[in-house]
């Protein structure tokens, strides 16, 4: 049964735009003709059929491919953020392309990547530049200044990754849509428990993220006891609702193969419950439901052109292809 969205005709001329880019997103047929090319020069026709056209001139370098469909979607985020009467929506996305400008300044790197939304270019130079002063509150919190001057690159990343994500949470409690907050809230756990797994994986230990990783809101009990537990399987005792379902099924893989089929099935849930918004014809459900399917179509896209690139077994790129509804 199609869900009853309420209507919100601030929204219109937007979703407008995204009822005619929505017929751009491309179907899963599309990536099973993407990966059966016997050459690389073969792609550049259907990639022609994507949102990439305009990004594929002749002699684009394969090298550059990642940094060019990371182009791609930013730069049409940040036009439809343009259109909308809240840019919300649409910052949930860029924000992350802000955090990772950020830790380019923080090791005093010059170049930042991506357009900049929440910090100007100016700022960046400064912070890079040593001017901690500049730092944004949230970033301060996370103590990422004194990180800095000790060179803890792992704290380090352990800091900005908490801090993003509380910005997120921050970002959708204060825009108050259910629907939306509701999938940023399961995102941020999804992404929360990927982060610990990974780091026990490692055996990097878990002191950096247990001092700077947290807190993470009301989900800061559930991240600690995770932290506490060496046994991963004994997460399924932690864990509940979705997040707690795809984490036991996740189990079910090889060792090796476990946290990046969780982050994959974490992507998809993702997807599919954010497919509501297409039913709605004015509203910030669409904006960010579009953006959810433009940015897992980019994520193919990027899979399978580098995979290929380095020779990667054509069924693991089918199997690790992202659920989309083009």
């Amino acid at each position: 049964m199609v869900p009853r969205i309420r209507q919100n005709s601030k929204w219109g001329f937007v979703c407008g735009r995204i009822s005619v880019l929505e017929a751009r997103l491309v179907s899963m047929d599309f990536y099973a003709t993407l990966l059966a090319q016997e050459h690389l020069d073969d792609l550049i026709p259907h990639l022609q059929d994507t949102f990439l056209r305009e990004y594929l001139g002749p002699g684009s370098p394969w090298e550059d491919f990642s940094a060019l469909t990371d182009r791609c979607f930013f730069e049409l985020a940040h036009s439809l953020r343009e259109d909308c009467p809240d840019p919300t929506p649409v910052d949930l996305f860029l924000l992350n392309g802000d955090y990772m400008n950020l830790k380019n300044a923080l090791v005093g790197f010059t170049s930042f990547p991506f357009r900049t939304t929440w910090l100007s270019s100016e700022k960046l130079a400064a912070i890079a530049g040593g001017d901690n002063n500049l730092l944004p509150e949230i970033v301060q919190e996370a103590g990422v200044a004194l990180l800095r001057e000790s060179m803890d690159a792992t704290a380090l990343d352990a800091a900005l990754d908490g801090a993003y994500l509380r910005h997120l949470l921050r970002l959708a409690r204060e825009f108050g849509n259910p629907t939306i907050e509701e999938c940023v809230r399961e995102r941020v756990l999804s992404r929360a428990v990927g982060v610990v797994w990974r780091a026990v994986r490692l055996q990097a230990g878990l002191r950096n993220h247990q001092q700077y990783f947290l807190p993470l809101e009301d989900f800061t009990p559930v991240v600690t006891d995770l932290m506490a537990s060496a046994d991963v399987r004994a997460w399924t005792g932690i864990l509940s609702g979705p997040v707690g379902d795809l984490f036991e099924k996740a189990l079910e893989f090889p060792e090796d193969e476990q946290v990046s089929q969780f982050e994959l099935m974490c992507a998809n849930r993702l997807t599919c419950s954010a497919r509501d918004g297409v039913y709605q014809t004015a509203g910030p459900e669409r904006v960010f439901s579009f953006l959810v399917a433009l940015y897992a179509e980019m994520q193919n896209v990027k899979l399978v052109v580098c995979g290929r690139l380095n020779r990667v077994d054509l069924d693991l790129l089918r199997r690790r292809l992202r659920v989309c509804y083009g």
